[in-house]
C-alpha cells in the first residue's frame, strides 16, 4: 500500500445527520479492529444488522466511514482515545488512588505493593515480550479484575495493568484502515448487546473469530452513553473529513438540554474516574464508562448527579498519596 493511499482523507459512505432529540434514541458506534478489518468481517456484521432491521424498524444505520490508518496515526487518535488507560499502562500501580488500592486488596486478598503492580510496558521489559505476547497471555479468570476502568492480570508474582494497550498501539498504524459505523436504536443498549452476540456467532461460524474469543477482539461496540461521547469525539467525521466531535453526539445534546455546558461534557470524558458514595461496601471511585454500561440517557444523568468529585491523573503519584480531585460540575 502506497504512502499516498495510507494518508488520504476518510471516505464518508453514510453522512451523519446530527443528534436525535428523542432521549430514547441511543447512538451505538461500531468499528472493526485493525487486525480483523476487511470485507468479510464487515459484510458479516452488516448481514446481522440487516436481518435485525427486517424484524424491527427501531434500528437505523446513521453513519458509516472508512478512516485510513494514515489519518488516524497522524492525528494520534488511538493514543488520545485510550489516553487514561495508556497512562496507567505506563505508570502502573504507582498512580492508583487509595480507594483503587483498597479495591485491589479486596479482590486479590493481598497487600498492595507498588513494585509488584506494574504497567504493561514494564511487563514487556521484565519478561522480554513483544506486545502480542502480552496481549495473548492467558490466565485464570480469577486472576483478572477491572478497577476504575483499568484491567489487571496476575501473572508470576506480579500484577500487570492494562496488558492490551501496547498491542492496541502497535496494531493501529498507518497501514491499517478502520471501518466505523453508528447505529441508532430505540430499544436500548441491551437489545444491541444481543445483536453483538449474533455478530459473534456469525463471525465464529465463518471462521473469522476463534470460538471462545470475545467479540471485542474483532469489533468495538460502544457500551454506554459515555463511550458514545468518546467514540463521537474521535471517529465521527463530517463529509469533508473534519471532526464533527462530541457536540454532534445525541448524548451530548441530551446533557446540554439538561443544563450542562460542553465544557462539563468534555470534562466527563477526559476525567471519567469519579468519586461516589453508593454505600459502605460499594467502591467509592469508579469509571463512568464501566459504571454506566447499558444505561439509557436518563439513568446516566442520574449517575452524573451523584458524582462527588472527579480524579485527576497528571503524573505518576507517590504511593498512597491522595490524587488531585475537582468537584463536579
Amino acid at each position: 500500500m502506497s504512502e499516498a493511499h495510507r494518508t488520504h482523507r476518510p471516505s464518508i459512505l453514510v453522512p451523519y445527520g446530527g443528534p436525535d432529540t428523542d432521549e430514547n434514541a441511543l447512538d451505538v458506534f461500531v468499528y472493526l479492529r485493525p487486525e480483523t478489518n476487511g470485507v468479510a468481517v464487515e459484510s458479516t456484521v452488516m448481514k446481522v444488522i440487516k436481518e435485525c432491521q427486517v424484524r424491527s424498524s427501531e434500528l437505523q444505520l446513521v453513519y458509516m466511514a472508512n478512516v485510513p490508518g494514515g489519518y488516524i496515526a497522524s492525528r494520534r487518535i488511538v493514543e488520545r482515545h485510550y489516553s487514561l488507560r495508556l497512562f496507567f499502562a505506563v505508570h502502573g500501580g504507582s498512580s492508583f488512588s487509595p480507594d483503587m488500592r483498597e479495591q485491589f486488596e479486596a479482590f486479590y486478598g493481598t497487600t498492595f505493593d507498588d513494585e509488584k503492580v506494574i504497567g504493561a510496558f514494564d511487563a514487556l521489559r521484565r519478561f522480554q515480550w513483544e506486545p502480542e505476547d502480552l496481549f495473548g497471555l492467558w490466565v485464570d479468570e480469577q486472576a483478572v479484575t477491572r478497577i476504575a476502568g483499568q484491567v489487571i492480570k496476575q501473572y508470576q508474582g506480579v500484577w500487570v495493568v492494562n496488558y492490551d494497550i501496547p498491542a492496541l498501539l502497535h496494531k493501529n498504524n498507518a497501514a491499517t484502515d478502520i471501518a466505523v459505523m453508528a447505529f441508532r436504536t430505540r430499544e436500548g443498549y441491551p437489545h444491541f448487546f444481543e445483536l453483538a452476540m449474533q455478530m459473534k456467532s456469525a463471525l465464529v461460524e465463518r471462521g473469522l473469530l476463534r470460538k471462545g474469543m470475545p467479540i471485542a477482539r474483532a469489533v468495538h461496540i460502544s457500551h454506554s452513553p459515555f463511550e458514545q461521547l468518546l467514540d463521537a469525539r474521535d471517529y465521527l467525521l463530517t463529509p469533508d473529513g473534519s471532526a464533527a466531535g462530541m457536540p454532534s453526539s445525541s448524548f451530548a445534546a441530551f446533557l446540554m438540554k439538561n443544563g450542562f455546558s460542553m465544557a462539563d461534557v468534555e470534562g466527563l470524558v477526559e476525567h471519567p474516574i469519579c468519586r461516589f458514595d453508593f454505600g459502605v461496601k460499594a467502591p467509592k471511585e469508579q469509571n463512568l464508562l464501566d459504571l454506566c454500561e447499558g444505561f439509557g440517557y436518563q439513568d446516566a444523568l442520574h449517575i452524573i448527579r451523584r458524582i462527588q468529585a472527579q480524579l485527576l491523573f497528571p503524573a505518576a503519584a507517590t504511593a498512597g498519596t491522595p490524587l488531585p480531585t475537582v468537584p463536579f460540575p
